[in-house]
This record gives structure tokens, sequence and C-alpha cells, in this order.
């Protein structure tokens, strides 16, 4: 549900800023897959993959593109609830991530950075929620 317009933006809550942080976060993963998919995809834990097929790991870039965009429209529409549960949802990624990590035999550090993308989207979810619970009582 969208917010009255009375209602001050949120500036201050960590949920926001979270949010702000993983979509910037989507953005320049994008760009960088975009630009150059080999670089990317040895940072994302799955080296060569890009000397195999460049254009597979420019799929990531406009799915990363997508995980940036949509957000930030949610965000930007005060769609909280919305967003906590896109949030929710899009665990499911970063614990894909670590699974096609480890299968690859990735490095550990990097497996354990998709979970711990995978906890902060958690949190970033349920602070949204708590949010958008807030906003809808006129808090």
């Amino acid at each position: 549900m969208q917010q009255p317009p009375s209602l001050p933006f949120p500036w201050r809550s960590p949920a926001v800023w979270l949010t702000g942080l993983i979509t910037a976060m989507m953005a320049f993963n994008a760009w960088q897959a975009f630009a150059d998919p080999a670089a990317f995809a040895e940072r994302f834990g799955l080296a060569g993959a890009a000397d195999a097929d460049a254009g597979f790991v420019q799929v990531y870039a406009a799915r990363a593109l997508f995980l940036a965009l949509a957000p930030a429209v949610l965000l930007g529409l005060r769609e909280f609830r919305a967003l906590g549960w896109f949030a929710g949802v899009a665990v499911v990624i970063p614990l894909a991530d670590a699974a096609l990590v480890s299968a690859a035999n990735g490095p550990g550090s990097i497996i354990s950075r998709h979970i711990i993308i995978a906890a902060y989207l958690v949190v970033t979810a349920a602070l949204l929620l708590r949010l958008a619970a807030r906003q809808e009582r006129g808090a």
C-alpha cells in the first residue's frame, strides 16, 4: 500500500539505508559484469566462466540490473511492504550463488560472502516489513 505523502520519507531508517546499499551494490555488479565479464566471473567465484561464455556472465548482469532497479523503484514509491517481501524472496539468489560457487570448488571466502549477503537480505527484509507496519499505523 502506497504511503500517504503526509508522512515524511524515513531517511533515518536503517531499512532505507540497507536497501540503498544493496541496490548500489547490484548496480555496480551489473556494470562490472557488462564491462568486464572475465574479471566479474573471477570476483564472483567462478574464474574462467567468462572465458567459456562471456554472454552468460552478461545474462547475470541483466539480472543484477533488474535487482538494482526494482528495489529503487519500490523505495521511491514507499512500497516498504512489497520491498520487504522482495528482499525476503531474493534470499534464494545468494544462497543459490553460494551453492554454484561451492559446486565449482570456488574459494570458501567467496562462498561465505554469498551467505553473508543472504543474511543481509534477511535482516533488510525484516527491517523493511517492520518499517512498513509502522508507516501503515502512521507512526
